[in-house]
């Protein structure tokens, strides 16, 4: 657009230089001077038509290469590493679709999946189009959920999952992977606002469900093929956290509680609830010994505690680890029906009930002694004495233990049942407690864990111990099989009581907590609960008693009958060894002193003794409990940057179901408290006022200011007395921002959207179409594109 001759001709030379730089690309020159006597519409309708004709040439281009992105993603570009670039024509490739996925992490174990899966299709009668729809299908989900730009699907093909296949896949599947690329650009057209990658992953699922043999894995999620599976629902199928946000819905019983009131695979009703570990808030851990019989003592501590924070054990541990009496103190076990009065019970409900079934440690703790005279016996048909039989049990010489493993195994099956496995379906609501058994291999005395969870993290092969998987339901033990009495499992070896080995599983879980959670980087708490201990000083004999007490036969059964490994103590400070003295405070040991000798482990008579002993629990460990276990805190907006600090307004959110109870209980254990910040500034009151009255929905709004997004801070409930912080911190704004994932801008993996800042409300408007009630902040205006 010029005025005259003699600037059309200086641009041209200009242009002329410029396509020397550039080597790509049109300049077009458009005269008008020719049309300076007309009026402004007039004259200038030349460039408004090539200008449109331009556009719409533009536009057709970026339609069929998948590159016509909203005002928010060029936003995103532009923000991270466009605007670094100082010369744009001699930069490098900028990979829009890298950066698109910047904030999605690749499960390390996808791999595997796609190897499981393959390796069924060989067992299975189903076509090559079915292998290639099912696999196509998986990736779509994983590569567009809500949120994505809709990159070429070719591009996105070769770019993610072309050099996967081809490393799994060997000659005879080669030829799958053009029909996967086919089938994966094929599903791409049929995506839309409302046909989104999870529903056409859906119905794939479960229109080939039937003919792949029901679909069924323990050690593969199904239905997205990018994780091991972590909860099974009652018809067999099993699924990760991240399925279960994708396919179910926000529950009333509390924050990130899932209900999957669908199987997404065979359409069966299911009614499942998931509790998961908030994004913003780190495990809480529980450690339990063994010690035969002393399990009451364990049990009693338990009690003490639960009477003490007002709400069930059962509803405290994101992860549990047990050995020997510790596993049998949180598996199912059910109850023992009357004999003669078929819908009543007869006092046998098992400490095994606490986790899975929700019930009383009360309970539990009045049904043991009976259990336990069942479980902790000697067979009174061997003639060898006594003192022999001590002996030629630590040599595992004539007997299989210090108890009768027949009797255990049939108290075991009639309880539990002859058919329920270690994952298996969750009898809890909520479910979503990880739970782990600690057992031994005879062959090599190998610490082995059998979980009902799998981890999200890929396992390496040179640990203290071996993560037993079981690929099928073969390998799969059932309950009654995996407890004390030694055990060959099909495709495990010969196992028996972990005790020998790990008697304090406080190391394993610490590891396994890392596995499960990778993002979280410590626990909020950890909790390790012995079986007792001595007070008495053992005193060493003198003279000649003392030459035949350090005489190589004696030290060898003080060895086996005396091993460190069986120290509960000693394993937990061990532990604590591996880690940073900042985790200290949050870490507890809960044991009860026992004056004189300890009981043995089959020592029956002494459990009138033991559930006689007053049972008690330090007044910080229960505020410890109330406050970093039970609340947690999320942004509501994006920090405002002020003069020197930034405004921060968030919400003290609770974890657990009930929190009017917790509320309750906290304001009973730390009388006149109130919420404040790391800086000693007042947030509030803890009031009751704060709870919907219908719903039970808990939500403090706080507000604080810090120098910088990097500043960590804490929210801590004090009153004149103690001080507690909640759980997650100490943190900064920007991991709050990070762990809500404030700016992802390109979609989430779990599916969810991408409002932010987030619309809270309490359980009663929640899915709700007819009720108008106010969110906040309001909802985002609709984007536009350039």
């Amino acid at each position: 657009m010029t005025d005259g001759k003699h600037t059309t001709k200086a641009f041209t030379q200009e242009y002329a230089q410029l396509q020397k730089m550039i080597k790509t690309g049109t300049v077009t020159i458009l005269d008008l001077s020719p049309r300076s006597g007309l009026s402004d519409s007039v004259a200038f309708a030349p460039l408004q038509t090539l200008i449109l004709k331009q556009l719409s040439i533009v536009q057709a281009e970026q339609l069929s290469a998948c590159r016509r992105f909203s005002a928010i993603h060029l936003c995103a570009f532009w923000n991270t590493h466009v605007q670094s670039h100082q010369r744009l024509l001699d930069a490098p490739p900028f990979d829009l679709l890298a950066r698109a996925r910047s904030d999605y992490t690749r499960n390390d174990t996808m791999g595997d999946c796609l190897r499981e899966l393959t390796q069924h299709k060989t067992s299975v009668s189903c076509s090559k189009e079915d292998f290639d729809d099912l696999v196509a299908t998986a990736f779509l989900m994983e590569a567009y959920p809500p949120g994505m730009h809709g990159f070429s699907p070719t591009l996105v093909f070769a770019a993610l999952y072309e050099r996967l296949c081809l490393g799994i896949w060997n000659e005879r599947f080669q030829s799958h992977i053009a029909g996967v690329s086919f089938r994966f650009v094929h599903q791409f057209g049929q995506l839309s606002a409302v046909r989104t990658s999870a529903a056409i992953r859906k119905e794939t699922l479960h229109r080939l469900y039937r003919r792949w043999g029901g679909l069924r894995s323990t050690t593969t999620c199904v239905v997205c093929l990018c994780r091991p599976p972590e909860h099974m629902l009652p018809c067999k199928h099993a699924m990760c956290d991240t399925c279960v946000v994708i396919f179910g819905y926000p529950s009333s019983l509390g924050e990130y509680h899932f209900e999957v009131a669908q199987c997404p695979i065979c359409e069966e009703r299911s009614n499942v609830t998931v509790r998961q570990l908030p994004p913003t808030k780190h495990p809480v851990i529980l450690s339990l010994d063994g010690g035969g019989v002393r399990g009451l003592i364990q049990l009693g501590l338990l009690r003490a505690l639960e009477r003490r924070i007002g709400v069930p054990i059962a509803s405290l541990p994101d992860l549990c680890t047990g050995t020997s009496v510790g596993t049998y103190e949180y598996w199912p076990i059910g109850y023992y029906r009357s004999q003669t009065n078929g819908t009543g019970y007869i006092g046998a409900l098992s400490a095994i009930d606490i986790i899975l079934n929700q019930s009383s440690v009360t309970q539990c703790f009045n049904a043991f002694p009976d259990l336990a005279r069942k479980i902790f016996r000697r067979s009174s048909n061997s003639p060898v004495p006594r003192c022999i039989q001590c002996l030629a049990s630590a040599f595992n010489l004539t007997t299989e233990g210090v108890y009768d493993s027949h009797g255990l195994s049939q108290i075991f099956k009639a309880v539990v049942g002859p058919s329920r496995r270690i994952f298996d379906v969750a009898t809890a609501s909520p479910a979503g407690c990880r739970v782990a058994i600690v057992a031994s291999r005879t062959s090599d005395r190998k610490a082995c864990v059998l979980a009902n969870y799998r981890g999200t993290s890929p396992r390496t092969t040179n640990t203290a111990y071996q993560f037993l998987a079981p690929h099928d339901d073969r390998e799969d033990p059932f309950l009654w099989e995996a407890y004390f009495q030694t055990q060959t499992l099909p495709g495990l070896g010969l196992l028996q009581d972990g005790g020998v080995r790990a008697n304090n599983p406080l190391a394993i879980a610490l590891r396994e907590s890392g596995i499960i959670w990778p993002m979280a980087k410590r626990h909020d708490l950890l909790l390790s609960v012995g079986t007792g201990f001595s007070t008495c000083i053992p005193r060493d004999p003198t003279g000649f008693l003392a030459r035949i007490r350090e005489g190589a036969l004696p030290r060898l059964f003080r060895a086996m009958m005396s091993s460190p490994s069986m120290d509960g103590k000693q394993g937990f400070l061990e532990a604590l060894n591996y880690l940073p003295p900042s985790s200290t405070p949050d870490i507890f040991r809960l044991d009860q002193a026992i004056d004189g000798t300890l009981p043995a482990l089959d020592d029956t008579c002494s459990l009138e003794r033991m559930s006689n002993m007053d049972f008690a629990v330090p007044a910080e460990l229960v505020r410890s409990i109330l406050a970093s276990a039970m609340f947690f805190f999320e942004l509501d907006d994006s920090p405002v940057q002020g003069n020197a600090s930034f405004y921060c307004r968030g919400s003290v959110l609770c974890s657990r179901p009930n929190p009017s109870e917790i509320l309750q209980r906290l304001l009973v254990e730390f009388p006149g408290s109130r919420f404040w910040s790391g800086q000693d500034h007042d947030l509030g009151s803890i009031d009751p006022v704060d709870i919907c009255q219908l719903c039970g929905y808990f939500r403090k709004r706080v507000a604080f200011r810090v120098t910088s997004l990097e500043e960590r801070v804490s929210i801590e409930i004090a009153n004149d007395t103690f001080r507690e912080k909640i759980g997650g911190f100490p943190k900064s704004a920007q991991e709050f921002l990070d762990e809500q994932k404030a700016y992802a801008q390109f979609g989430r993996a779990d599916h969810q959207d991408l409002n932010w800042p987030p619309r809270r409300s309490c359980y009663c408007y929640r899915g709700s179409k007819r009720l108008v009630h106010f969110l906040e902040p309001p909802a985002g205006q609709k984007r536009r594109r350039l």
